[in-house]
């Protein structure tokens, strides 16, 4: 750990307090620094030849340069060296057209802050490709031998997995055969290319080495597209248990070639512990981008088959369903491998059950040895989980933040109220024992209004001070249904709005630690904002129910840094006009309102921090017109103590 902290780092930057500011972030982190500024162009030409770097921070606007030309040239000399851009006034097309041209990260130097994160995450992936690059030269060296071994030989190999069905064939074998490589490999295929007395003998042969589990050879002969073919087969069982076994097996043409069946094995070895153990996502993909093999940890990450997307498109198939932004970089970087360039991007991937899952994508071209693209390979890093952590802890940073400052400015105000309620008070007191003073009783209305007003500060003043100490409640154990059934018989509904309410809460006790009073100002909170999305809905409904959800069978999945194995999910609903897509992610920052001059904008930004210092958290779902769900984790307790 020790080692990876300490880390040559060339800052292009004319500002002295600059570099001093991003080397004094930089090592309050923990980093070890060896570093040096450069602000001409020539001192930065001779500094990234001369000496070696493991990142570069840039300004964009210099002396005789820009960060453009910083970009384009480290990705000339070292095109996995990180390059981060930190600096002020460019708008947010021109960042991301520098980070598409290769820069790892764009930061104003407002938040030089996030450097240190950002250095961490960078160096981490740098190093990781180095680990890789060298990982995937084996692989490709392994790869090769196993391919020229196969092809000089021509023996190819398959795998049969039962009851699945599931079929694979090795490059070679699809050369043996006749059939093209999109094509998807089944045994009745091979099967079709035989006489009918030898597929006879293949079917006995076939049943006597599953219900012997042993091994067999023989000679055959196919009748395939290219001619007819003399070739060794061997077919081997391996049963996993009752019900379920692999055959493996061998299809040597032995028409004028001689046999080479113990290397190939060695090899095939080799190519699959390499590919099959990576910690990364892999796909081995054709020229014209149709996928030939996936490993184990791709089948995991993006939980579909390889038998249904083999052969197929990469982009149409497995990332179908990503945004238009994720597909165009994909394409993008299919393209750049194609030109026998690497390419990194963030996408996004949406999984069948609707859960979104982000990976760091990597495109690389595989060449012979001399020079030819004979494979493209995609590797993808599963990102979501540091994703979400980053958003969650932006977001509770500037919670806290803002916490901190309403507090402040709350006490100071109350105090401002506080007299003048007084002196209010001292007014009522005084003029109301005066009733015939003509003067008096025309200014009673004034200060009836004015202590209206007031009254309605000190509410809020009292709001502000409630969300700057979320912090200090005092939690006990509670029955979360109790405290629900206990919340809807003392609310009073509007009886003009015709509200129907619909509530499911089961009959299981739903223990939680909390506050009780944070609960009801929960909940009066959500009724709240109900009734004002309702407020113009002709059949206004609100529908409440409670569960225990397990964390890796809900939506929390999604979540990631949630600690509990058991949630009560209390879900309120609405049928009101809903809330546009684009201020959804908004609604849970302080101060943020949607009913204009009618609500402060705390009710969401309270439950979100009430819940997050409980360790649990709250999603919404939304459709304008259609209405609105808010789903409200709690950590579940087993009982009272």
């Amino acid at each position: 750990m020790e080692s990876q902290k300490k880390i040559n780092v060339l800052v292009v930057e004319d500002s002295v307090a600059s570099y001093q500011a991003i080397v004094s972030v930089l090592q309050n982190f923990g980093f070890t620094l060896s570093s040096e500024r450069v602000e001409w162009k020539e001192e930065f030409e001779r500094s990234i030849i001369e000496k070696s770097w493991d990142i570069i921070i840039s300004d964009y606007y210099l002396p005789d340069f820009d960060g453009k030309y910083v970009i384009h040239r480290i990705k000339e000399l070292n095109p996995e060296l990180p390059v981060i851009l930190i600096t002020e006034f460019i708008p947010e097309e021109a960042a991301s057209e520098y980070l598409n041209l290769g820069a790892s990260e764009f930061l104003p130097k407002s938040s030089i802050i996030k450097l240190p994160f950002v250095v961490n995450r960078e160096l981490e992936a740098f190093r990781l490709k180095q680990s890789q690059k060298k990982a995937w030269e084996m692989l490709v060296h392994g790869e090769e031998i196993l391919t020229r071994s196969q092809k000089i030989s021509h023996l190819g190999h398959f795998e049969v997995i039962f009851p699945e069905n599931n079929t694979l064939w090795s490059l070679e074998l699809y050369r043996i055969l006749g059939y093209d490589f999109s094509e998807v490999p089944s045994m009745e295929k091979v099967w079709t290319l035989l006489d009918m007395e030898e597929k006879k003998l293949i079917e006995m042969v076939w049943n006597e080495v599953t219900s012997e589990n042993t091994s067999k050879e023989f000679v055959l002969h196919l009748n395939t597209k290219l001619g007819r073919k003399k070739v060794n087969l061997w077919l081997e069982a391996e049963r996993f248990d009752e019900d379920r076994f692999r055959i493996f097996g061998t299809i040597h043409d032995i028409s004028d070639v001689s046999d080479l069946e113990s290397s190939i094995q060695l090899n095939e070895q080799l190519f699959k512990g390499i590919f099959n153990n990576s910690s990364q996502a892999i796909f081995l993909l054709d020229l014209q981008g149709h996928i030939i093999r996936m490993n184990r940890n791709s089948v995991l990450s993006f939980e579909r088959n390889e038998s249904d997307v083999q052969g197929l498109e990469l982009i149409s198939s497995i990332f179908s369903e990503s945004n238009e932004d994720s597909i165009k970089k994909l394409t993008y970087g299919m393209k750049l491998a194609l030109k026998n360039q690497t390419f990194e991007v963030l996408v996004s991937y949406r999984l069948r059950d609707g859960r979104e899952k982000y990976f760091d994508c990597d495109f690389y071209p595989l060449n012979d040895p001399f020079g030819k693209i004979i494979y493209l390979v995609l590797e993808a890093k599963d990102i979501t989980e540091k994703i979400v952590l980053e958003r969650a802890y932006a977001q509770a940073q500037k919670l806290e933040a803002l916490g901190t400052f309403a507090g402040g400015i709350a006490h100071d105000f109350n105090n401002l109220l506080t007299p003048m309620m007084a002196y209010i008070s001292y007014l009522n007191a005084e003029w109301s024992s005066n009733q015939t003073d003509e003067m008096i009783q025309k200014s009673l209305p004034a200060i009836e209004g004015i202590s209206k007003s007031l009254e309605r500060a000190k509410n809020l003043i009292q709001q502000i001070l409630t969300y700057s100490k979320i912090d200090h409640s005092s939690t006990k154990q509670i029955d979360l249904r109790e405290q629900l059934l206990q919340v809807l018989s003392e609310v009073k509904f509007v009886s003009s709005n015709k509200l129907s309410i619909f509530t499911d809460l089961g009959t299981e006790s739903a223990f939680i630690e909390a506050d009780p009073i944070q609960i009801f100002q929960i909940l009066s909170n959500l009724y709240e904002n109900s009734l004002f999305a309702l407020q113009e809905i002709q059949n206004p409904k609100i529908t409440i129910s409670l569960t225990k959800v397990m964390y890796e069978k809900s939506d929390l999945f999604q979540v990631g840094f949630l600690k509990n194995t058991e949630y009560w999910k209390l879900s309120f609903s609405d049928n009101g006009n809903g809330i546009p897509k684009e201020i959804l992610d908004k609604i849970f920052d302080p101060f943020f309102s949607t009913k204009g001059g009618k609500g402060t904008g705390l009710g969401l930004s309270i439950i979100y921090g009430i819940l997050a210092k409980m360790g649990g958290t709250i999603l919404v779902d939304s459709t304008v017109g259609k209405g609105t769900q808010f789903d409200l984790y709690f950590p579940a307790w087993k009982a009272m103590l």
